[in-house]
């Protein structure tokens, strides 16, 4: 009787493993993303001398405070997503690009975020791509009360310009991870934009790469290298988003409280970007300027490259407080456009 009863567990168990992993819409390597246009939205404006870029990992709008703490109220992230697009707006961006965007998660009340902020924002256009669908996340492990559970979240790009074609790119997941974690991890991803900008088309690179596993996150960067490059052309380009990655002559690489097992000593994502893609230029060389974690920045994760038909006026990261509404500041560009 007791074997039976083993057996019956473990065969629940199979299923239930088998069915929480699974859920994902499409799992192909490269698939469309869905492009919505807002009718509400302002008309784009028609020959635009500048443009400002914003880069922002929101962290699904659940604030500063890391996965443990949670679960969280709905009006937790109904009050930072009008704080978000708060501070898109003040910082009078056109375009912003966004990771770690719930799409219809459990976690966070089944609010599509870019939804809510394209409509805040006021703006026409946004795409998103899905990095990360499954059926049931059980993640924190313990208790069971703090798990994700269904899970639906990804990248976005929001614009006041006419967004033509967006493309997700899949990345490969850690060879070093278990093979039954990689059945519930997040499928990191590059989302290609293009952008009609004035008479111009343009090309944009959406950038989540891997956070905890160096080798594959240097695999990432090769991987963006050859997409770019890909293109033909690295004038009309913007690469922006959360790179994982510290800059390389970064004074502290190792020892942060927040995240002491953390190590970047042999960390090149950096390099393998600017030497791959030389004609691109990152907005802040200044290696004393951090984006995380937001309440107490020790090191930039987050970037913005360009190509020479931008020229740089400013960059800034936008500092706490108020807020911070995510564990990452975002980092703000503006430009002028070369014709």
């Amino acid at each position: 009787m007791a074997g039976f009863l083993v057996l019956g567990l473990l065969v629940a168990f199979v299923i239930f493993f088998f069915w929480a992993s699974g859920g994902d819409s499409n799992d192909a390597l490269v698939a469309p993303g869905d492009i919505v246009e807002n009718a509400r939205g302002m008309a784009p404006p028609v020959d635009p001398r500048t443009l400002t870029v914003l880069t922002f990992n929101i962290g699904y709008a659940r604030g500063p405070e890391g996965d443990n703490a949670g679960p969280w109220d709905e009006s937790v992230f109904t009050t930072n997503l009008e704080q978000i697009a708060r501070q898109a707006s003040d910082a009078q961006a056109d375009v912003v690009f966004l990771q770690e965007v719930d799409l219809a998660a459990a976690r966070s009340h089944d609010i599509d975020e870019s939804r809510v902020l394209l409509d805040k924002l006021g703006w026409r256009y946004a795409t998103c791509v899905t990095t990360w669908e499954k059926n049931y996340v059980p993640f924190p492990y313990w208790p069971p009360s703090k798990h994700y559970g269904r899970m639906k979240s990804g990248q976005c790009v929001l614009s006041k310009f006419a967004i033509t074609q967006s493309t997700r790119y899949r990345m490969p997941k850690p060879e070093a991870n278990p093979w039954w974690r990689n059945k519930f991890y997040l499928d990191r991803a590059i989302d290609h934009v293009k952008l009609q900008l004035g008479p111009d088309e343009w090309d944009l690179f959406n950038v989540h790469l891997e956070a905890f596993d160096v080798p594959n996150r240097m695999e990432h960067a090769r991987f963006l290298v050859d997409l770019v490059n890909k293109q033909g052309h690295t004038d009309r380009v913007v690469v922006a988003g959360d790179f994982n990655s510290l800059p390389v002559a970064a004074a502290q690489k190792k020892g942060f409280i927040d995240e002491p097992q953390a190590d970047f000593s042999a960390d090149t994502t950096q390099d393998i970007v600017a030497q791959g893609l030389p004609n691109l230029h990152e907005v802040i060389p200044d290696l004393g300027v951090f984006t995380f974690p937001a309440d107490a920045p020790t090191r930039r994760l987050d970037y913005i490259w360009y190509g020479p038909s931008l020229t740089l006026e400013d960059a800034h990261v936008i500092a706490a407080p108020p807020g911070p509404w995510s564990d990452h500041l975002p980092v703000v560009a503006r430009f002028g456009i070369v014709r």
